[in-house]
């Protein structure tokens, strides 16, 4: 019984089991729409971040990239929370946005370009957003290019 129990532990130890993302993951593809191509620079910084649907703006989980990396694969998931308590788990519904932020901050500015998602839930997989849309001014009204 020991040699089988040492052996299963071996054959445990050496065995590979496929990576399974967590429920809460939300996953999808960004990319620039071909209007904004000459508008912003490969290094202007991009911002792909989930956000509630109500309530504040503060973004729930974060990560940042270059225009250069467009067209990019993207997944948000709980380990990306800017705050233990808000996980993208906690809420029934999110917004993927994914902003150029021509000045490299992470606060929206007049003349950053976004994309939006519709509200989600978390677990979607395969979302598809354009940056698309200029802002316009600090209460975030936009243009559609």
């Amino acid at each position: 019984m020991r040699k089988i129990l040492a052996v299963l532990m071996v054959t445990l130890a050496f065995t590979t089991f496929p990576v399974v993302a967590a429920p809460e993951t939300i996953t999808g593809t960004v990319s620039l729409s071909p209007a904004l191509k000459g508008k912003v620079l490969p290094t202007d910084s991009v911002y792909i971040l989930a956000r509630a649907t109500q309530g504040p703006r503060i973004p729930i989980a974060v990560f940042r990239k270059q225009v250069k990396d467009l067209p990019l694969e993207f997944e948000l998931d709980d380990s990306m929370s800017m705050q233990p308590q808000r996980k993208i788990s906690n809420f029934g519904h999110v917004v993927i946005a994914a902003r150029i932020s021509k000045s490299g901050g992470a606060v929206t500015r007049p003349g950053d370009y976004e994309g939006v998602s519709a509200p989600v839930k978390p677990g979607t997989k395969g979302l598809n957003i354009v940056i698309d849309t200029k802002i316009l001014s600090s209460s975030n009204r936009a243009q559609s290019i």
